[in-house]
């Protein structure tokens, strides 16, 4: 008795897939971001001295049974002294290394960068069901404020 092979389902994408790719300065290190789009995932790799050695993932296709974990408050800044919050990380999304993470502060970097680089993403397109995947090879010294700001800057010119 045979059994008929599982059906699968084929979801047709472009090849190559569409991608961007941007280099700039960052804390007198050359870095590169590069982004490709996939019909299941949306690749994002930052690099510096050619390294890429940590992968973190941010599922973006939540199945939430609570309106709370998705449901963003909207602010009034007009009457606050507070700058608006538009950078700030979505809090219902997760990011889990998926490789690397043998150093503390890259890990935890990496896993900031992209939750931001996802809630942009999410931000632009509420819709937008795809699992994004960050493969950083970032320097030791991109720990700081400023370096971090830049290297959102120069991912979200490749988004």
């Amino acid at each position: 008795m045979s059994t008929a092979p599982p059906a699968y389902n084929v979801t047709p994408a472009p090849f190559p897939a569409p991608g961007k790719t941007s280099t700039a300065t960052i804390a007198s290190h050359p870095t590169t971001a590069s982004t490709l789009y996939f019909a299941d995932k949306i690749v994002i790799t930052v690099t510096q001295n050619g390294r890429l050695a940590h992968w973190t993932h941010v599922p973006l296709d939540l199945s939430a049974t609570d309106s709370t974990l998705t449901h963003q408050p909207s602010f009034d800044h007009s009457t606050s002294d507070d700058p608006p919050s538009d950078l700030l990380p979505l809090h219902h999304l997760t990011a889990t290394t998926i490789l690397g993470g043998t150093n503390a502060d890259i890990d935890v970097l990496a896993s900031t960068l992209a939750t931001t680089l996802a809630s942009a993403i999410k931000t632009r397109n509420e819709r937008e069901l795809r699992t994004v995947v960050l493969g950083t090879g970032l320097d030791k010294s991109m720990g700081g404020r400023a370096e971090f700001s830049e290297l959102v800057g120069l991912v979200l010119d490749v988004l």
